[in-house]
Order: C-alpha cells, then structure tokens, then sequence
C-alpha cells in the first residue's frame, strides 16, 4: 500500500509540474510578464511590399536594457505563423528569439523569409524585452502587391495632358486628296490670268491704234 500511495502521488505531482509548465510557458520566447504598446521608433523592413519567397531584411529598435527581441510573422486571415527566419538563437511554437548581446547600433536586424503563398496578408510582430522581462511590441503589415492601384494624381495628370494637346491625325489618302485640290486650284488661277491676257491684248493694240490716228489728224 505504501508503495502504491507513493507511486500514485509521484504521478500526480508529474501531471502538476507538466500542466503548470504548459500554462504558464505556451512558447518559450515569450518569457515576458508584462507587454505594452512601443512609445518609440517602430520596426523597419527593406520592402512593405509582400512577394513569395522573398528575403526581408527586419530592423528592430533596441537600447541598453534590451536583453532579448521576440519575432513573428503572422498571417492575419487565421493568425497562424508564416515563413521562415535565418539564424535565430532559439526557434519556438511560431516565434523565434535573438539575444541582444551589443546596442551600440541600436537596432537588431533579422533576415526573414516569406513563404511560398502569393495571396496573403502578413504582420510582422516585434516584441522587446528588457532585463526586468517587460516587453514593448510593435507591428507591421506588409501590403498585398495586387491591391496597389495607380494615384489619382496621375491619372488627373494624364486627362488633364490628353486635353490641353489635342492632336490630328490624316491618313494618306486624305493628305493626297488635299495635295490635288491645292494643285488644281493653283492650275485654274494660271489658266485664268493667261486668259485674261490673250483676251485683253487685242482691244489694247485697237485702243493704240486708234489714239495713233487722231493724234495725226490734229497734227495735220
């Protein structure tokens, strides 16, 4: 009986050890006991611009308190973890750890590699902690390339182009009919100024002729 009680409260106290562990530690990076919103310089990323399979260098402020930083990327559509990070201290249930170990820069920078899903829509979370395990956290979401459209700017910019210069096209066939029309008219203006000259030549010889004649019989 001795025996039995002993082993059955050993396996109570197991059970105990291994619940409050679960409860209390879900995800080993996250050791912190208090977390607020950061008052600083937020997290920076080489592109805002979510691709597939892509390397984002991820720029973390820290200072001299900072003992650790807590990263994840999150897929907003179901919460769930995505992607990959390179060279993280200690890899855990989604997130990962880096040990500050020199603030004279003061950021942390981490390499984090997007998945292989093209339609989706990621925040990168950052969480600070410090030595006395208080964590500040800021977020940043990463746009979907296929919701990016032109600005209105530059679409006004181009109607208000299109109007100012107006332009007229003509087609061969037009620019030939103009090109005959031009030519004819300039040929029937010739053929009008000769006419007028065969016609007018002969009352002129008349006219002198005549002006000839009675200037003689005043003479004589």
């Amino acid at each position: 009986m001795a025996v039995l009680g002993a082993t059955l409260l050993s396996l109570c106290l197991g059970t105990l050890f291994i619940s409050a562990s679960s409860a209390d530690f879900p995800d080993r990076c996250m050791f912190f006991s208090t977390v607020s919103p950061t008052t600083g310089p937020g997290i920076k990323i080489s592109s805002n611009i979510y691709e597939s399979n892509r390397v984002y260098t991820v720029l973390v402020p820290v200072n001299n308190i900072t003992n650790s930083v807590a990263l994840r990327a999150v897929d907003t559509s179901n919460n769930s973890t995505v992607g990959l990070w390179h060279r993280a201290d200690l890899y855990c249930d989604g997130s990962v750890l880096y040990h500050v170990t020199d603030t004279r820069e003061n950021f942390l920078k981490a390499n984090w590699q997007s998945p292989r899903y093209t339609n989706i829509t990621v925040e990168i979370q950052a969480f600070v902690i410090n030595f006395f395990k208080v964590a500040t956290v800021s977020y940043l979401k990463l746009e979907n390339q296929a919701m990016i459209t032109a600005s209105p700017s530059m679409t006004s910019t181009t109607s208000m182009t299109s109007m100012t210069r107006p332009t007229t096209t003509r087609s061969p066939t037009t620019n030939r009919i103009l090109t005959t029309a031009q030519t004819a008219t300039s040929t029937l203006t010739t053929a009008k100024s000769f006419a007028n000259k065969i016609f007018l030549s002969p009352i002129t010889d008349a006219i002198q002729i005549l002006l000839v004649f009675l200037t003689s019989k005043l003479l004589f």
